[in-house]
């Protein structure tokens, strides 16, 4: 008991499922803003209000964010947070979208430098999150703190053998940080009443050949996301010889190559790696899908429109699959993360 006393306490304790809900809002987003413009394009940019009102689309992306901090709010859980993040995402994307009008004096939608601001803003988002998250490792009391949580929700609605085991990992680590082991024995006791319940998405997993589910996907995902790099990056490097040989200059250019370059660096040694089954290569993998998805992409729609589109689903299949290998080595420790 003498370590629960002295143990300094912090009155804000972090979500260990928060930094993925947060990448997977900015994904809702990045992809409503590319929607969006896909869809205004092909109705010929309608007016909702008739001849007197414009009833601008920032308008319900507020409401929307305002109905999911509302369902945050309201509801206890983890269904209520996924939906949280599927309003606040679309809405966060749809008042993102129309920023062009709100910093300019003639209302431009198409300002093209707005593409740089949602960028700021997005990678700014994305960056504090990290940070949040990866200045240091959960405390004794985050860990008890979400392993109660994992058995509250599991009490109403069951739990997946995965969220089981995960939460009593952390209740372990509490107990080794000091955390009242009777605490941990008590929240032990409730995790072992929730009922099980199959792992979500479980029917889609059933239905995937295996060789799409192991490691085989890991090096396709790899393998796509170099190739289409490597083209945006060629892409761009030809369009900047264009430009610097009518001496004109593009920011977009530039930072699309400097992007792409990057995305192609990380893709070539993390597939490098990748074949020594190196934990730090498929984090090298899924930043550079992070990159594609969060910058690259963002800048190719902006360029070639409704031809990026195809490299956004490559870059989002590819950060998927990434990010589900690592959740899995992390739980079952399968690769080693040194060379």
């Amino acid at each position: 008991m003498t370590a629960v006393r002295t143990r300094s306490r912090s009155r804000l304790l972090r979500d260990t499922a928060s930094s993925a809900q947060v990448e997977a809002l900015l994904i809702i987003a990045v992809a409503t803003i590319l929607v969006t413009r896909l869809y205004l394009h092909l109705t010929g940019y309608p007016q909702v209000g008739g001849s007197v009102l414009h009833i601008a689309h920032v308008l319900w992306g507020g409401l929307l964010m305002v109905a999911a901090l509302m369902v945050s709010l309201t509801f206890i859980g983890r269904a209520p947070d996924r939906i949280a993040v599927l309003l606040g995402g679309i809405g966060f994307g749809l008042f993102l979208d129309e920023v062009g009008k709100f910093v300019t004096k003639t209302n431009d939608y198409f300002y093209r430098p707005s593409v740089a601001i949602m960028y700021v803003v997005v990678v700014l988002l994305l960056v504090v999150n990290r940070a949040v998250h990866l200045r240091r490792g959960p405390s004794p009391d985050e860990y008890l703190a979400n392993a109660a949580l994992t058995a509250t929700d599991g009490l109403t609605h069951g739990l997946t053998p995965t969220d089981r085991d995960q939460a009593r990992v952390q209740l372990e680590r509490a107990r080794e940080g000091g955390v009242d082991p009777e605490v941990v024995e008590q929240i032990d006791l409730l995790l072992a009443r929730c009922r099980e319940v199959p792992s979500r998405f479980s029917w889609v997993a059933l239905r995937l050949p295996e060789r799409l589910r192991g490691e085989r996907s890991v090096r396709v995902a790899a393998a796509l996301l170099t190739i289409f790099s490597v083209g945006i990056l060629l892409n761009a490097a030809a369009t900047l010889e264009e430009d610097l040989a009518a001496r004109t200059s593009n920011v977009v250019t530039v930072i699309q190559l400097v992007g792409s370059g990057v995305t192609v660096l990380l893709c070539v040694v993390g597939s490098v790696g990748l074949w020594r089954r190196r934990r730090w290569a498929i984090r090298a993998l899924r930043t550079a899908a992070l990159i594609t998805v969060f910058f690259v992409d963002v800048l190719e729609f902006a360029v070639q429109e409704f031809g990026a589109l195809l490299n956004v689903a490559v870059g989002a299949a590819a950060l998927s699959v990434f990010s589900h290998h690592l959740r899995q080595m992390s739980r079952h420790e399968a690769l080693p993360d040194t060379a």
